[in-house]
């Protein structure tokens, strides 16, 4: 049996309102409906208060009777409706739901693996003119970077980073060893990105290989450096260190993940190298969407819907409403 899935992050349902109401969830459920969606998959950022969050997520289960996995966002563990929070404390309680890819792996359908959690970053990605003490401080100007206020970890960034990093490859290993016992040389896998806007779908070969593993591997923040604000201003070039780190992609690569998830810096992408196909699906915040504001519309072109299962790809034409494939030189 086949499974689809459908690919969003950064729904913000707090500040995504119009007119004061909060219209994200509603619309998102059902567009999980129309598109037939077996999953719904987050990528981070659902909002800015963990129990909000939890919430938001039974709402969007109970209304589409659709299966919600999510990782948690730097935002979902702000701490500013919680005075003296730690992000722990925010990052365990949402531990509660077993959509939380971050307890774990989670089997999906024909032989399909998800393996995710928030990740962090390691200001790799930040222009190098800029010292590590720069980097530290998390200001530029008068701009300071809301995590080191309402993100309070027990350790440094970069030891954040570190842990983050040390749990996803273990997972990944884990996920890999499963697959590797599991995998069937007539097994191959396809991946139908369905059109936001007509019913036809778009598929995307993407062939099973001996490196190709049935994984979705899944980071709230950035895993390739094509992802992050390109030809940055001053203010980039600096902030561009706290979207995350390249070492996430590498890891997708090194274990063959064939779908490479993240979020956080509300792009819409998808970026092919090798056999891994990265996506940065964010809906961002209203103050980003064209005007007039349109949510619903809005929703339905973020929404990336992929078909995994055990049957030959078959490419289709790139459906209007798409996000565009940009292919590595070197694939």
């Amino acid at each position: 049996m086949s499974v689809r899935i459908g690919l969003i992050s950064d729904i913000h349902v707090d500040l995504n309102r119009i007119q004061g109401e909060e219209v994200v969830t509603s619309l998102l459920a059902l567009e999980a409906v129309r598109r037939k969606l077996d999953i719904l998959l987050l990528a981070g950022d659902i909002s800015s208060d963990y129990a909000l969050s939890l919430k938001t997520i039974k709402a969007l289960e109970d209304a589409s009777c659709v299966r919600v996995l999510f990782v948690p966002g730097n935002h979902d563990i702000w701490n500013e409706n919680y005075p003296g929070r730690t992000a722990w404390e925010s990052y365990e309680a949402l531990l509660e739901h077993p959509g939380n890819l971050a307890r774990g792996a989670a089997a999906l359908s024909a032989g399909w693996t998800a393996v995710g959690d928030l990740g962090w970053y390691d200001f790799a990605y930040g222009d190098p003119s800029f010292s590590r003490a720069d980097f530290k401080r998390m200001s530029y100007g008068k701009r300071t970077w809301q995590d080191k206020i309402k993100s309070v970890w027990d350790r440094s960034t970069l030891d954040m980073h570190r842990l983050f990093m040390e749990r996803l490859e273990k997972r990944l290993i884990e996920a890999a060893k499963t697959n590797a016992v599991k995998k069937s040389a007539n097994v191959n896998f396809v991946a139908a990105a369905t059109n936001a806007m007509q019913d036809a779908d778009q598929a995307v070969s993407l062939d099973s290989g001996a490196t190709g593993q049935k994984i979705i591997f899944v980071t709230h923040v950035v895993q390739i450096r094509e992802f992050t604000v390109q030809n940055p201003g001053p203010q980039w070039k600096y902030f561009n260190a706290f979207l995350g780190s390249p070492e996430y992609g590498e890891l997708a690569l090194r274990y063959g993940t064939k779908l490479s998830v993240c979020g956080h810096v509300h792009h819409r992408q998808q970026y092919v190298r090798g056999e891994t196909r990265f996506v940065c699906p964010c809906l961002g915040y209203v103050t980003e969407w064209p005007a007039p504001a349109d949510p619903e519309k809005q929703i339905a072109e973020t929404l990336q819907v992929f078909e995994l299962g055990p049957r030959e790809a078959i490419p289709l034409t790139n459906a209007r409403g798409q996000a565009a494939v940009e292919r590595d030189s070197n694939a």
